[in-house]
């Protein structure tokens, strides 16, 4: 009789999945990638840095000048000035290692959104899985409940085994309630960061891949967040340059008549150069950018202990709960059946009541939905790996 409710109810589950898109946690990632906001706007401050490169070669906005060199007439005049050639050079260096740092805080972007999607599909597997096992189990209690009623009705029971079997379901009723919202919400956040309309669904939750990984600092080396810290390392170096180099003398040329009217064309040309005799300011711009250098320096090696740190926490997590998993699925998961199958077997031959009954089928439910959460758990440590690691 038990095993025909449980593939009756297998079957009312599996028929009302048909109808509903199976979304992989692949597809999840990627529809979230062309999805998110977020992302997006990390892709316009790449297109707004890449526009401006092009103004490396800015030039200082030309004077146009109407003066009287004899006090007969008034002759117009233009003058350009420059800076050192090699300050534009610079700053075209400055700006592209800037465009880089763009890109490389898209990919840190990216790496978030990965590990947000893959983080609620991950929830939303398990509130599924155990949303089912207390659909089954809210099916079993109300049975057993309503034959103690009918038991105590009949005087076979007395008050406190009915009452029992009643407080026994009432509680898994309400968690199959909080665990059928908790689906429902996790769905709902799939839908609005997947930008997907449709009703959907996601897989069973299965254990994920074992990982080696070494919990020191070159595990962390290609991760998005080093990488991201690097380039802005560079930033600043190029910076600096770039302050050492406004330090030269400029150009000033132009064209204005300084003589009578019948001057040659020849000595109308004006040609000099800037001197950058206010050399308090350039060397505090110089002295500020090295100190811009030095604390980005200090910010890698921040960013690399704390990675450090977290990833050596990330492992740990994971060690513990792969030992777990490995023991339900060696011995706990078996004994729960035992345990399950071996009350039901006393309970029909009369050699326990309801009380012992429902209280040794608490214990293995216990142990299944214990062994949910920890595998929850350890795929939630590989996802947290991976997003430091940078291998989502």
């Amino acid at each position: 009789m038990k095993n025909h409710f449980i593939t009756l109810l297998f079957l009312s589950i599996t028929s009302g999945s048909i109808a509903q898109q199976i979304l992989t946690e692949q597809a999840a990632v990627d529809s979230a990638m062309k999805y998110s906001p977020l992302l997006k706007s990390a892709e316009l401050q790449v297109k707004q840095s890449n526009y401006l490169r092009k103004n490396a070669f800015n030039l200082s906005n030309p004077e146009v000048i109407a003066e009287s060199p004899t006090g007969e007439f008034y002759a117009v005049g233009i003058l350009q000035s420059i800076e050192f050639p090699t300050v534009y050079i610079k700053q075209g260096q400055l700006l592209k290692q800037q465009s880089l740092l763009s890109e490389k805080g898209k990919e840190l972007t990216a790496n978030e959104v990965k590990r947000l999607i893959r983080s609620v599909y991950l929830n939303a597997q398990y509130s599924q899985q155990l949303y089912d096992q207390l659909k089954y189990q809210d099916s079993l209690y109300n049975q057993i409940q309503i034959s103690a009623k009918r038991q105590f009705d009949a005087g076979v029971i007395d008050y406190l085994a009915k009452t029992f079997t009643e407080s026994q379901y009432g509680e898994i009723h309400n968690q199959f309630v909080q665990a059928q919202n908790a689906y429902n919400a996790n769905v709902q956040q799939l839908k609005l960061y997947t930008g997907m309309s449709a009703e959907l669904n996601v897989y069973p939750l299965v254990k994920l891949s074992a990982l080696i990984v070494q919990a020191d600092t070159s595990s962390v080396t290609q991760s998005p967040f080093i990488q991201y810290a690097r380039q802005n390392q560079l930033v600043n170096q190029k910076q600096v340059s770039v302050e050492r180099n406004r330090a030269l003398p400029g150009l000033v040329f132009g064209y204005l008549n300084q003589g009578a009217k019948e001057t040659e064309t020849y000595y109308r040309f004006r040609v000099g150069f800037t001197v950058p005799l206010w050399f308090w300011q350039y060397s505090g711009n110089i002295k500020a950018a090295k100190t811009g250098l030095q604390i980005a320096e200090q910010q890698t090696r921040v960013q690399q202990q704390q990675l450090t740190a977290d990833l050596q926490t990330a492992i740990s997590e994971y060690n513990s709960a792969q030992q777990a998993v490995a023991y339900y699925e060696a011995s706990g998961l078996r004994q729960a059946d035992d345990i399950i199958n071996a009350a039901k077997r006393f309970f029909e031959s009369g050699q326990t009541d309801y009380i012992a009954y429902i209280r040794n089928i608490n214990e293995a439910y216990t142990i299944k939905r214990t062994y949910l959460e920890t595998l929850r758990n350890y795929n939630q440590s590989i996802i947290n790996i991976n997003y430091i690691t940078g291998d989502l």
